[in-house]
């Protein structure tokens, strides 16, 4: 990843974390080479630190972040939609998910399935797919309604 030189650093409030941590549907924002704001809608997940995006290597949200590491994601309470959390920052790393562990998890988180080839994806995608994680580190949140 590219050097990024915003050291701000902020993490998500205790009482919206659960909108991060799932399972709630969120929108990744990522940018295009041409400059456009790309939406993809995305499972993620929250390990204390960053907010971790699941994807395949070489689909767009992994190109664009490789040229552009700014990112934002919004998760929407499905129960309240003025409940909601934005989280801006960047990725600052992409790290391959071995043996699909982070997949799996989120397939179970969302799906409520053991695997994710197999159970959610055609198991014959599973050896032609390079799934890795994008880490993203938020340097601004905004939650809503404000604490």
């Amino acid at each position: 990843m590219s050097e990024h030189n915003d050291k701000r650093e902020e993490s998500i409030p205790q009482s919206h974390l659960d909108l991060i941590a799932g399972p709630v549907y969120a929108v990744l924002t990522t940018v295009a080479d041409d400059g456009q704001p790309e939406n993809t809608v995305v499972w993620c997940s929250w390990d204390g630190e960053y907010v971790l995006v699941n994807t395949v290597e070489g689909r767009r949200k992994h190109d664009n972040v490789r040229g552009n590491p700014l990112v934002a994601i919004t998760a929407i309470d499905p129960t309240d939609p003025y409940r909601w959390v934005d989280v801006r920052g960047y990725v600052e790393s992409v790290v391959p998910d071995e043996g699909n562990a982070n997949i799996n998890y989120h397939a179970k988180l969302y799906a409520g399935v053991e695997a994710y080839y197999g159970d959610f994806a055609p198991l014959d995608r599973e050896g032609s797919e390079n799934r890795i994680i994008l880490k993203i580190k938020p340097t601004n949140v905004v939650a809503y309604p404000h604490n």
